[in-house]
């Protein structure tokens, strides 16, 4: 989920700019969600407020307002914007590649995802630690987020029995044991090591993918 990929650095040109109002909107709404990851990965969720987001996002106070109802609500949908950039990434990275076995699509999917988070430290806390101090009000933001992580799985799965390297389609169960691993090792490799380090999990998560794509549905 590149941060990039979902805002733009700087406000807009004052003056004339050119804009019509749904781009002007459109860009207030990804630099606003870029600045809560931000600052939600680095101050934490619960110390970050309206002012630390608006300041880093250049935007207006009564701006946000007229976007978002709190920090909860732009958190949740930063979460939302960040994922799906990063499954669209995904999705046309690796399962539009022409001449690779399903093994190697896995491990070019957990360089691919692992390699942005190591790069953007906060954005990776936000997105695996803060998550869950958001409270009840990111569970459902979460469990949408974990279907959507599965179905891409099975997608590169259905490439996999398209080109002969796998028989069946993997159990989804096994699928979402995998996820919920996945997202525990990467929290606790941000806990002990820090985002740099997370392309060190990929011949782990690579190996686990395999094993579990391998097994049928009971």
């Amino acid at each position: 989920m590149n941060v990039e990929t979902i805002g733009e650095s700087g406000p807009l040109p004052r003056g004339r700019h050119g804009l019509t109002r749904e781009q002007v909107e459109a860009s207030q709404y990804r630099r606003l969600c870029t600045a809560v990851l931000e600052a939600v990965g680095e101050l934490g969720f619960a110390a970050t407020t309206v002012a630390d987001i608006v300041t880093r996002a250049q935007v207006a106070r009564r701006t946000f307002y007229s976007v978002f109802g709190g920090k909860d609500e732009c958190f949740a949908a930063a979460y939302d914007l960040a994922v799906g950039a990063a499954l669209e990434q995904l999705k046309d990275t690796v399962t539009g590649l022409e001449g690779v076995n399903f093994a190697d699509r896995v491990r070019i999917s957990f360089e691919i995802y692992l390699g942005v988070l190591s790069v953007q430290p906060a954005a990776a806390r936000a997105l695996y630690v803060e998550t869950l101090a958001a409270g009840p009000g990111l569970v459902e933001h979460r469990l949408r987020v974990h279907e959507r992580f599965a179905d891409y799985i099975m997608a590169v799965a259905r490439v996999g029995i398209r080109d002969g390297d796998l028989a069946a389609e993997p159990d989804r169960q096994l699928i979402d044991m995998l996820l919920g691993g996945i997202d525990d090792r990467v929290r606790a490799c941000l806990h002990t090591k820090g985002a740099q380090a997370l392309p060190e999990l990929v011949p782990l998560f690579t190996r686990t993918a395999i094993a579990i794509a391998a097994t049928p549905p009971a």
